[in-house]
């Protein structure tokens, strides 16, 4: 009995800050915040699958995704947000975007293997060094390239060679965070894909919470749940916001 009063007097363990926090904790809230708002999470993935029946219509679906994810993580208390008018609205908003933006993004990594497969097999080991400049743009491009979706949902405004340049300035001017971000979604994503089956309902939504949060923590925007729900209300942009509504 005395152990138990003991407990209920010692203080909840304070919720980390933000300006506290680091990448690691960025990782380890996005886990957190899967299972509280599972049905969420899952119908948004439901629908980008179904979007997704064919190729062409792959990239705008998941930018639709991340568009939804987006509206979902900035309405931490889960009751204005509908998932299936926010994959419309993605997918209506970044289509041709999206679908760009992925061509540019596999042909470089198919450039780039060209480049480490014709340098590898030269004659003279000089040449052959000349590989490590290659394997040096491979790990840039894809520790940058997990920002393309986050970057292309939050600057409407720009256009595609702006995405690719801030995700690259990211990713060079972050390398430990963005190698950690890029490290855990591939990892998650090799696991999804061994074990295949309902794994798959889950994995691409917390790839996209992990790379949206990892975007907003290197850029410096608030992270909801980084706070209580009231103090996220009350910051000055949501007070003007529901001011000028």
């Amino acid at each position: 009995m005395l152990k138990q009063r003991k407990s209920r007097l010692q203080p909840e363990k304070k919720r980390i800050s933000q300006a506290e926090a680091s990448a690691w904790d960025v990782v380890v809230l996005s886990f957190k915040l899967f299972l509280p708002r599972i049905l969420f999470w899952i119908h948004t993935n439901l629908i980008m699958i179904f979007f997704s029946l064919g190729i062409v219509t792959m990239p705008a679906s998941i930018a639709a995704m991340y568009h939804t994810i987006v509206a979902g993580l900035r309405d931490p208390g889960g009751s204005m947000v509908n998932s299936s008018s926010e994959m419309k609205i993605g997918f209506r908003t970044f289509f041709f975007k999206a679908f760009l933006l992925s061509l540019i993004k596999w042909a470089v990594y198919i450039l780039i293997g060209f480049s480490i497969v014709f340098w590898s097999t030269r004659d003279t080991w000089t040449l052959r060094l000349l590989t490590i400049i290659s394997l040096y743009f491979l790990v840039i491009w894809w520790i940058s390239s997990g920002y393309f979706f986050p970057v292309l949902i939050e600057e409407k405004n720009i256009n595609l060679i702006q995405v690719i340049k801030i995700s690259l300035y990211l990713g060079i001017s972050k390398p430990f965070q963005s190698l950690l971000f890029a490290i855990v979604t591939t990892l998650l994503l090799i696991f999804g894909v061994i074990l295949l089956g309902p794994i798959l309902l889950i994995i691409p939504v917390l790839i996209t919470i992990i790379m949206t949060q990892g975007y907003w923590f290197i850029t410096g925007n608030e992270i909801p749940e980084f706070m209580e729900i009231y103090e996220y209300i009350n910051l000055p942009e949501k007070s003007n916001s529901r001011g000028s509504s």
